[in-house]
């Protein structure tokens, strides 16, 4: 079987880890697409309509604000974790994340990967603060952040993890919210990269079929 991911870079490193000796290719799109769902599900049927020879084609993605909504499979098995983003897959399961989230719902889950690009919390602040200075960042990101009341930060066993806790410390005191931490779990993760994908934790749909976001609600698609 011929397959490939294609994943937010937010879990690039746990993907490629979980993944090692497994003859998977792999293709990763910028965190700043979540901030506009459309743009980013063009992004995705735009890759997935150029594929070829595989027989699986796996997102490493949820539900994503809308964005996976009506993709086609053309030419191969089309499978999606059954989630809304990526928190339940760094936090091993859809549970874990209830449980977090009936705790504290203005909950900001930060992990390695939402920290590592261009599009991450600290570097928006800076680009906001170097243009209009602090008075104008500390504002806006107040209005953007009001709802929130804590961070977690997931560990993943990203090997530059201690220098992304710090920064998710910092992050907490800019936002003026409480801090905690988390062990994350790769079994989700790791059930992306090698399987099984069951219709409790995963949908599939076969070539020439889309995706239908009540799947995402109500159960599996019928094959």
């Amino acid at each position: 079987m011929t397959i490939k991911i294609i994943a937010c870079e937010v879990m690039k490193e746990e993907l490629v880890r979980a993944a090692s000796g497994c003859d998977i290719d792999f293709e990763f799109i910028s965190m700043g697409l979540h901030l506009h769902p459309e743009k980013l599900g063009e992004e995705l049927q735009h890759l997935l309509d150029g594929l070829s020879g595989y027989s699986r084609v796996i997102l490493a993605f949820g539900l994503c604000g809308g964005a996976a909504r009506n993709l086609k499979a053309v030419g191969f098995m089309l499978t999606i974790p059954k989630v809304h983003d990526c928190i339940p897959l760094l936090l091993g399961s859809t549970a874990s994340y209830e449980t977090f989230r009936l705790e504290e719902k203005g909950t900001l889950y930060l992990s390695g990967g939402w920290m590592n690009g261009e599009r991450a919390i600290l570097s928006e602040y800076d680009r906001i603060y170097q243009k209009y200075g602090e008075r104008k960042a500390t504002a806006v990101f107040s209005r953007m952040y009001s709802s929130y009341r804590r961070v977690l930060f997931i560990r993943t066993g990203s090997e530059r993890e201690a220098f992304f806790l710090q920064r998710s410390h910092q992050i907490a005191e800019l936002l003026g919210l409480t801090h905690q931490i988390t062990e994350g779990k790769i079994s989700f993760i790791e059930k992306i990269v090698k399987g099984p994908w069951d219709t409790k934790d995963f949908i599939t749909v076969p070539s020439g079929e889309s995706i239908d976001e009540w799947a995402f609600y109500e159960g599996k698609l019928e094959m």
